[in-house]
Order: structure tokens, then sequence, then C-alpha cells
């Protein structure tokens, strides 16, 4: 017992030495800092606790004993009292409840009253061979009860908080989640389990002694400028608790050369602990760069999208004004034009319908990545808008001297439910594509009904657009339906695009809960473009 008795002096100096070591670091870190203060508090009652529990253990006389055991509790009343305020401020200051202030007050004191003036929660102490055991009362359901329901109140109050706590304040509040948990944990196998089984021994000391994680995980989280989450604790806790067991094999160890390899083992093992810690640093720091990264780029983004759709709102109306009035020009409603002024006057009209497009294709592309896209659904058939979209783009393709044909289906197709002007602009974009990028032959476009299955139960309609053009290389492919991306044969042979058209198209598409995708043999060769949309 005279070895257990040096162990306990030991744990008892190193972890009050540590502990008031932690309290003035983190005070004079910042003496005017409320955190700071109330850590320093909560970290005396701490140590006033165990060290009255350890007096009270060795004490020889049964009322000096009695007394001391009661007068342990109130430290642990005051530094749950502590916590509870420190929850407040930590990891910063938010709106107090003076209600719970008072409540948790007047508990905290009544539990003190109740402990040290009655003998409800400590009636009577017995001399066992290791020391002084205290024997609880009637009241102790009341006592831990209450102490039980302040420290579940604290924790709702940081938990509640979390949520609206930036992440670097998240990572503090995490330490005092572990530290705290660690603590909650220790407690339960040395003062709970271990000492109710087996009560030849002191179990509950070094449940006690636990609270110096606790304390070291908190002042960790108050003055640290770094912190790197979770992970990194619970590495270093796993690499900590391995190389403490790996030394005590080897402290424990009865021959000179089982403490060598052993010894050797820990050393090797501190220092595989030291790269595999740094590494896991390393890569959080690496998530969190890019994460910055990420809401820089975000933060871009929406800049660039709420410039697009004002600029573009601001140069629609104008650009109609203008169409109006050169439509009415070339008309001669404001008098017969000259046959030299009427062809640039058209030149100046279709110049004038391509910013339309192009302002209209940039509002698209803002309400889609913006989320503000409106769908007016209505029940619609597929064949009339490839008709009109069809005869719309027809006069263009005999321009080029191509041909655009529409083989319509030999049974009518179902009506399916879609917004009519979107899905009038996935047809018209990809029609309108196919028509740029082909010098010879011409686009043939198709439909057909296909079979219900597990994904579509009522079935899909198919439109294939297949043209003989400038065809695609498997690149090309996989970038084709993103933004502002254009082929080799676009910038060739077609400068003005701007590489919209099929991503709107894409986009539309899948609103829909349809997809779109194409297909291309190789350069020269043509291509085939896909749109399935689910019947409803």
């Amino acid at each position: 017992m005279f070895e257990f008795t040096l162990i306990n002096k030991a744990v008892l100096l190193l972890v009050n030495t540590i502990g008031l070591g932690m309290a003035f670091w983190i005070y004079f870190t910042n003496r005017k800092a409320r955190i700071n203060q109330l850590f320093f508090l909560m970290t005396i009652f701490a140590l006033l606790w165990i060290t009255l529990v350890y007096f009270a253990s060795i004490s020889t006389n049964s009322y000096q004993a009695i007394i001391l055991s009661r007068l342990s509790f109130v430290p642990v009343y005051l530094c749950l009292g502590s916590m509870y305020f420190f929850t407040i401020f930590f990891p910063r200051k938010e709106k107090r409840s003076l209600f719970l202030d008072v409540i948790v007050l007047a508990g905290l004191i009544g539990l003190s009253f109740i402990t040290v003036f009655t003998n409800l929660h400590v009636k009577n102490v017995v001399f066992k061979a290791w020391g002084v055991s205290p024997v609880l009362g009637e009241g102790n359901i009341l006592v831990y009860s209450t102490i039980f329901l302040i420290i579940v109140l604290f924790s709702g109050i940081l938990f509640q908080k979390y949520f609206r706590l930036s992440t670097e304040e998240k990572f503090r509040t995490q330490y005092f989640f572990f530290g705290f948990f660690i603590f909650v944990i220790m407690n339960l196998i040395f003062n709970v389990f271990l000492a109710s089984k087996y009560t030849d021994f002191p179990y509950y000391l070094f449940g006690n002694y636990s609270v110096i994680f606790l304390l070291g995980f908190t002042a960790y989280a108050i003055v640290t400028r770094e912190l790197f989450g979770i992970r990194v604790i619970l590495t270093q806790a796993l690499v900590g608790i391995i190389a403490v067991l790996l030394l005590a094999q080897a402290v424990t160890a009865t021959e000179w050369l089982e403490f060598s390899w052993k010894f050797a083992l820990f050393l090797l093992f501190i220092v595989f602990g030291y790269f595999l810690i740094q590494s896991v640093i390393r890569e959080i720091q690496r998530r969190a760069e890019l994460q910055k990264l990420y809401e820089q780029v975000d933060k871009l983004s929406r800049a660039k999208s709420e410039f697009i759709s004002i600029a573009s709102h601001q140069l629609r109306t104008p650009l109609t004004a203008i169409k109006g009035y050169i439509s009415m020009l070339i008309e001669g409603t404001y008098g017969k034009l000259t046959g030299r002024t009427i062809p640039p006057m058209e030149k100046v009209y279709q110049s004038n319908e391509r910013l339309i497009k192009l302002v209209n294709d940039l509002l698209h592309v803002s309400r889609i990545e913006s989320g503000t896209l409106r769908i007016d659904l209505q029940k619609i058939s597929l064949e009339d808008i490839i008709s009109s979209v069809v005869d719309e783009l027809k006069i263009r393709a005999d321009e080029r001297k191509i041909y655009l044909k529409w083989e319509k289906p030999s049974k009518p197709l179902p009506e399916i439910t879609v917004d009519a002007d979107k899905f009038r602009q996935v047809i018209l974009n990809i029609i309108d594509n196919c028509i740029k990028y082909t010098e010879k032959g011409g686009i043939t476009v198709e439909t057909e009904q296909k079979k219900s299955s597990v994904k579509l139960p009522q079935g899909s309609i198919l439109t294939v657009i297949k043209d003989t053009g400038e065809g695609m290389t498997e690149e090309e492919i996989e970038k084709m339906f993103e933004s502002f991306s254009r082929g080799k044969a676009g910038a060739k042979h077609w400068t003005a695009g701007t590489g919209l058209g099929l991503y709107i198209a894409r986009k539309f598409t899948e609103v829909h809960g349809g997809r779109v995708w194409a297909e291309s043999p190789g350069e020269g060769k043509g291509s085939t473009f896909y749109i399935e949309l689910p019947v409803k």
C-alpha cells in the first residue's frame, strides 16, 4: 500500500503542477478576457476538489475525514458554476438568460448547504486499507441529479451555439467537448463501474485526476491560434495512449534486454507518431486552403452571375427598342428606303438579333447558376414544338445550301409535361448548332417513344438530331455541354459563338428530369445529339 500512496502523491502533485501552470498561463495571456478569467476559476476549483479529496482519503480522524469529504464537494459545485458561465462566453459571448443564471446559482448554493451542513449527501466515512472512503446519504440522488441537469444545461447552451459559429470557433468547441468527453468517460469507468465493483481500491481518485484532460483541451482551445478539428485530436490522443502503454511496458520490464528492446520500440513509435500527426495536420491544412479557395471562387461566381444578370437586363431594353425601330425602317414606316440602304439595314437588324440572343443566353445562364430559373409546366405536343423550330430554322439551312428535314413518327407521340418555351429553346439551340457546323449535307430530326423502365415507369420520348458536319473528338464530346465551351471547328468557322447554347440546352433538359448527350465517329464524320424526356 506504500507503493500506491507514493504513486497517488506523485499523480496529485503532477496534476496540480500542470493545472496551476495552465491556469496562470491562460490568465496572464489576456487578463481582461472573461473566458480566461473563468477558466482560471474553473481550474482552481477543480484542483482544490482533487486536493481536498486526497486529504480526506488520508485522514486518521473520522470527524476530520467527514468534514473534508463534505468540503471537497463544494469546489465541484463552484467548478460547475464556472463551467456554466464559461460556456456562455466561449468561444464567443451570446445573449444570456438572467433567469437561468439565478436558477444555476441558487441550485449550487443549495447543494453546498445540503452537503456541508447536513448528512444527506455525506453521512459518514469508512476506514479501509488504502485510506478513507465516504459513505453517501439519502440525498445522494438529489445532488447528482442536480449536477447532471447543470451539465446538460451548459452542454445544451454550447451545442445550440455550435451551429452559428465559424469554422475556427467550431474547432475550439470541439476541443472543449473532447476534453469534457474524456473526463466523463473516465469518471464513469473509475468512479462508477470500478468503484462499485471493487471496493478494496480507490479507483475514484483516478477518475478525479482525469479533470486534467478537460482543463488541458480547454486551455489549448482558448490560446492556440491554429486548430485543426477533431481528427487531429483523436490522432494525438491515440498516439499518446499507445506511447504511454509502450513506456509502461518498458519501465516494468524485469530484465535489461527486455527493457532495451521495449524502450527502443517506444522511441521508434514516438518518431512514427510524430510524422503521423504532422501528416494529418498537413492534410487538414490543405483541405482548409482548398475550402477557402472554393469559397473565394464561389463568391466570384456569384458576383459574376449578379453582374451578368444586371448587365443583361440593362442591355435587353435598348436592344429590343433598336430592333423595333430598324424593323419599322425596313418596312418603310418612316418613309421608303432606297435599294442601297435596305441591305445594310438588314445586316444591322441581324446583328441586333444576335446581340439579343446573346443577352438572353447570358440571362438564362445567370438564372441557372443563381437557382432562380422559373419553370411553367404544361402538357404539350412535342411534334408541334419540333415543327415550329424546323420551320423557323429552315430558312437559315437553305441559305447555307444544306437540308433540314424532320422525319415525323408514324404514330402520334404522347403529350409530355414541360415548359414549352424552354424545351423549344433546347431543340432550337441544338439544331442551330448543327447548322453552324455543317458545310455539306444537312440535318435530320427524328423522334421515337421508348418503352417503360424502372427509372421511367411511363416510358420516355427520344429526339435524335443528326448532322453531316464537322464531327467531334472524344475530348470535345466530354466538354461539349459545359458553359463557354467550344470545339475546334467552332473556333475556326464560327467565331461569333459564345459556347452557351448547348450548356443551356443541357440545363433546361435536366430541369425537366431528362438528359442530353452527343456522339460522333470522329472529325469530319458528323455528330448525333440525343434528347430524352420522361413521359409524365
